[in-house]
């Protein structure tokens, strides 16, 4: 994401700060995701599924570092929409982007592997996620996140 703050202390030293981002930024991305997979969708052109898929695990392997739908967001978007008046938690939207990496990582192997039908549905899942998050901010990666969290603070996983 564009606007975060990594790994700074607050006031006192002590404990290190959790990455915040602009909420608007994670929507930006999953618009172009969402235009991708449609137009992968549409027109059976497998170069969208594979620039979206790339675009992703690049941010997931990179560790955030090379985020190119965080690089526009910040250098295109901020100077045309302004800076942001709050920030969000970084990390459930950066859990359903690993989601969706993973998701169209499927895809692309599963068009590679000639699973032509397998690739397109899930490359249709992915992009109507992705829209629903966009379009109405309703992201399922991020409540998976929450859920994941709560177990994992049970002492479950």
């Amino acid at each position: 994401m564009a606007t975060e703050s990594v790994g700074t202390t607050d006031t006192s030293g002590s404990t290190p700060s959790i990455a915040m981002v602009d909420p608007r930024a994670p929507r930006f991305g999953q618009s172009i995701t969402a235009l991708g997979m449609v137009a992968f969708v549409a027109t059976r052109n497998p170069a969208p599924l594979f620039a979206v898929a790339a675009i992703l695990v690049t941010s997931v392997l990179t560790n955030w570092r090379v985020d190119v739908y965080g690089l526009l967001w910040k250098h295109v978007m901020i100077p045309l929409v302004g800076a942001p008046e709050e920030k969000e938690p970084a990390s459930p939207h950066r859990f359903a982007k690993l989601m969706g990496a993973g998701f169209t990582a499927i895809a692309s192997l599963l068009w590679l592997a000639g699973f032509g039908l397998g690739a397109i549905l899930v490359a249709a899942m992915v992009g109507l996620l992705a829209f629903v998050a966009a379009a109405l901010d309703i992201c399922v990666g991020c409540r998976m996140y929450s859920q994941v969290k709560f177990f994992r603070d049970l002492g479950v996983v």
